[in-house]
């Protein structure tokens, strides 16, 4: 396992940020939106250690609502636990990677058949936006756009198949990528490719062709995995991911 070396604590005060529909939410889900975001941009790196102490003391909250958002990210698979010793982030490992593209694959795939006969006109043009999202390679605010786009995008194919259940299990493993695909960002430019591909996907979407568009979903991923693992093999500096 590769655990790379603890950063200083940063003080950084939760703030009161407001959900969808007005709600102001608890200390319990400012800490868990904050630290689940920090985990899937790698800002928490893989493999560093947490205590309730800790990052009670970076929040200025008592340990109670710390406690209750690591369980939350623990089911979620982001951090694991050892008794005694405190939490740590989850490290990520190429079998991880492989398992979820794997899964990923199937389920886009399908999303694809799916969606090429029920995507409307509008819902397309929308793709072709985001489709044009790219980053500054090393500026974390436009990464971070990237990224979110990236997600939507997908998220936008699954979401026009219809089938809420694929929906919902789509996103669930775009999430659980999502810190891959953080890495890859940085360590490569991934604009070009990711640019074509997804408009590639589109004007397949256009042409209402299941097969087509299952096929392109397959080839899409496969060229984002072998980028990956190329990306991750090669570097020598980032300590963040294990055989």
């Amino acid at each position: 396992m590769a655990v790379s070396q603890s950063k200083p604590a940063r003080k950084a005060k939760v703030g009161s940020p407001v959900e969808n529909g007005g709600r102001q939410a608890s200390l319990t889900e400012q800490v868990y939106l904050r630290l689940r975001d920090e985990i899937l941009t790698c800002e928490l790196e893989p493999g560093r250690e947490l205590s309730e102490a800790e990052l009670a003391a970076r929040f200025e909250v008592s340990k109670t609502p710390v406690r209750e958002a690591l369980a939350t990210l623990r089911l979620e698979g982001l951090i694991r636990t050892f008794p005694r010793r405190g939490y740590q982030v989850l490290p990520v490992t190429f079998g991880d990677m492989n398992d979820l593209f794997d899964v990923r694959t199937v389920l886009e795939a399908g999303a694809a058949e799916f969606a090429c006969v029920r995507i409307s006109d509008e819902e397309l043009d929308q793709l072709e936006r985001m489709a044009d999202v790219v980053y500054h390679r090393g500026e974390q605010p436009s990464t971070k756009r990237f990224i979110e786009a990236n997600r939507d995008f997908h998220a936008a194919i699954a979401k026009a198949s219809g089938n809420d259940r694929l929906f919902q299990l789509v996103l669930r493993h775009i999430t659980e990528l999502e810190r891959f695909f953080y890495l890859g960002a940085r360590l490569r430019d991934v604009n070009t490719e990711t640019k074509s591909d997804h408009h590639e996907i589109v004007d397949v979407l256009r042409r209402r062709d299941p097969a087509a568009a299952r096929a392109i979903m397959i080839r899409h991923n496969e060229i984002t995995r072998r980028g990956l693992f190329a990306a991750l093999t090669s570097s020598r500096s980032h300590g963040l991911i294990s055989i």
